[in-house]
């Protein structure tokens, strides 16, 4: 009969402790969920607003240029204003979750009048440049507070390392819907000037992306928002930049803004000019989705086990490989299919890592600097990330200039190798560089751990 009423307990016990790990997992879950409102519409913008400039508005090459670097000086002001907003209204007693809830309408508003100005015969360089900056800054006052939640919703290394790679499976979901309806899209509204299809699906994304973020924000783990919690209180964006850490991570931020997405910024240019096969660019964009989708079930399932540093070096190893293959393969379209799936699962270690690194990072900085540096640490390595995406972006366009690239025609040799040069080459480079970095700058899961128990020492031996 003991034995009996014993075995009851235990069972209860466990089925106690599986709902909780579930409702916990459920919460990572619906915060991560966020990411597929968020890649909808920046990834969107990011692979498509130098063709949509150039071959849709009629703007030069060097003119979209330009006007990308107008977008990197916005990010700086705009994410910076958006961390100090953020740090004000947590000690006013206003979240994380409540800035990412508010600002979901307006930024997806934004995106719609982005992909509204063809239809709408905007022309004017000065109207396309206050729409850009229009969406990148209410894109920023939801992208600082949604990321920064996650140092919040949990503290465990190996969890935050899931929580990257479900973070990326939602992106990658929005990944696909941008490689088999958005890109596609807006490629041949470029040759018919169907504009009124483009501009209707801005709305939609405009409605996905505010119900998506909305719910998660909602779902998301409640986090601790009193004004005296020391982890607002000693939050700011005046962060301590001759941290070697810190250092590393805009390294680090550069790489993965820079350098890596210039394979798919590329990929509209390369499969219509250098392959000749527009309609190989769909399938192009898709093999590499689907890589990010294979990716992402790896990687995430071996984040327990290894570190995520050691993960991130091996799928910038990965993406090398990728690339040489591709670059080797141009003649050969159904090989090309087949190098953008492993380059795409490399890149899944890639943009998904980071991310649970840098909420890593905030507990030790926290630790040598006796402060925690939460939202300002997120808004710093957003504005490096962002910043130089726009300026790889503006490269693009000023070196199209200074080739002599001209819309809708054939493209001499010169452009065509610039062409591969910024879309193969750059990513290489930048991968050599990041697995150099990883190698210096490794962070266990097991040195994280111990640094958490000492922060939890110091903290009880500082309200003695």
């Amino acid at each position: 009969m003991l034995t009996s009423s014993r075995a009851s307990t235990q069972s209860l016990h466990r089925r106690a402790l599986l709902r909780e790990r579930a409702g916990r997992e459920g919460r990572l879950l619906a915060y991560s969920s966020g990411n597929m409102g968020k890649a909808l519409l920046f990834s969107g913008a990011d692979l498509t607003i130098l063709f949509l400039l150039t071959d849709l508005l009629g703007q030069s090459p060097t003119s979209a240029g330009s006007l990308m670097l107008v977008a990197v000086l916005g990010d700086l002001v705009f994410d910076l204003l958006a961390a100090k907003l953020v740090i004000r209204l947590r000690r006013a007693g206003r979240g994380y979750r409540w800035m990412v809830a508010a600002a979901a309408i307006p930024c997806g508003a934004a995106f719609a009048l982005l992909y509204a100005l063809p239809a709408l015969g905007v022309r004017d360089l000065w109207i396309v440049a206050a729409g850009l900056l229009l969406f990148r800054g209410a894109y920023a006052v939801i992208d600082v507070p949604h990321n920064a939640l996650m140092a919040r919703v949990t503290s465990d290394s190996r969890s935050r390392g899931r929580v990257s790679g479900y973070r990326l499976f939602f992106s990658t979901i929005s990944s696909l819907a941008i490689a088999i309806i958005l890109a596609p899209m807006v490629q041949a509204a470029g040759r018919t000037g169907d504009f009124d299809r483009l501009a209707m699906t801005g709305v939609i994304a405009c409605i996905l992306f505010a119900v998506t973020m909305i719910l998660s924000a909602l779902a998301s783990a409640s986090e601790a928002t009193r004004p005296d919690n020391p982890a607002i209180a000693g939050d700011g964006i005046a962060i301590p930049l001759r941290d070697p850490l810190i250092i590393a991570l805009a390294l680090l931020a550069f790489i993965t803004g820079f350098a890596m997405p210039m394979f798919g910024r590329m990929l509209l240019y390369i499969g219509t000019y250098v392959i000749q096969r527009p309609d190989l660019v769909k399938m192009l964009l898709l093999g590499l989705t689907i890589g990010q989708f294979l990716g992402v079930l790896v990687w995430t399932s071996m984040t327990g086990r290894f570190s995520k540093t050691a993960l991130l070096a091996a799928g910038h190893a990965v993406a090398i490989i990728g690339i040489a293959l591709f670059a080797l393969s141009l003649a050969s379209p159904n090989a090309l299919i087949a190098c953008a799936m492993l380059i795409g699962f490399g890149f899944a270690s890639i943009f998904m890592l980071p991310w649970g690194l840098l909420a890593d990072a905030v507990d030790f900085v926290a630790w040598h600097h006796h402060r925690r540096f939460e939202t300002g640490l997120f808004a710093f390595y957003l504005v490096v990330v962002k910043a130089s995406g726009a300026a790889s972006t503006a490269l693009i366009g000023w070196t199209l200039g200074w080739l002599g690239y001209a819309p809708d025609a054939s493209q001499p040799a010169s452009v065509q190798t610039g062409m591969l040069v910024m879309g193969l080459g750059i990513p290489v480079v930048g991968s050599f560089g990041a697995i150099w970095l990883m190698r210096v700058s490794e962070i266990s899961h097991d040195r994280h751990a111990r640094l958490l128990r000492a922060l939890a020492y110091r903290s009880k031996r500082a309200f003695r």
